[in-house]
């Protein structure tokens, strides 16, 4: 019994010692870090600071260089966002521009015969005279990534081709993947 009261009165000393801090909830990008984000360009947009407008609806404002946007960007505009929040603004790493990606681009193949390559706005990714077949298109990480259809009965999964974003412009769209740089011109 003595045994059981001194547990007791020990518990009950541990429990007035306790200090009970506070929590403050912050909202996730609010914490510095790098994050990725999808939406559109809004109108106050400026040459040096994007206004973003995500999918839920909610407006962050970027501080952009040139080099940091593919494709530019005109009010509107669907964009892939990879951005860095430090204690004093946000930072643009990558701005990718899907609505300029979203279009038919077309090369000369190595045999001089035209090929072409069709994202549309739905990541529907089709290729024409391609020696390569891709079902779907998206960016993530500032990549452009073209999957390969699985094909019916086989085990093994459909075929991932990632692309660094070189250049993208009206007119052009150079991407890498490795050491082999491809070209591509808009179709008309």
């Amino acid at each position: 019994m003595a045994l059981s009261m001194l547990l007791f009165f020990s518990c009950e000393e541990k429990k007035q010692g306790t200090v009970e801090l506070p929590v403050k909830i912050v909202p996730l990008d609010s914490i510095p870090g790098i994050f990725e984000a999808h939406g559109t360009i809004g109108e106050n947009t400026t040459m040096n600071v994007l206004e973003f407008i995500n999918d839920d609806g909610d407006t962050l404002y970027v501080q952009v260089n040139n080099q940091a946007v593919m494709g530019g960007v005109n009010v509107g505009d669907e964009v892939e966002l990879i951005y860095n929040v430090t204690m004093e603004e946000n930072v643009a790493s990558v701005a990718v521009n899907l609505t300029a990606l979203q279009h038919m681009w077309s090369q000369r193949g190595a045999d001089g015969k035209e090929q072409s390559l069709e994202l549309d706005a739905k990541g529907r990714a089709t290729t024409y005279d391609m020696a390569v077949d891709y079902e779907t298109w998206e960016v993530k990480d500032g990549l452009l990534l073209l999957r390969s259809p699985k094909k019916l009965g086989d085990e093994t999964p459909a075929i991932v081709d990632t692309f660094e974003i070189m250049q993208l412009t009206a007119d052009s769209l150079v991407l890498m993947n490795g050491n082999l740089v491809t070209e591509f011109e808009r179709y008309n």
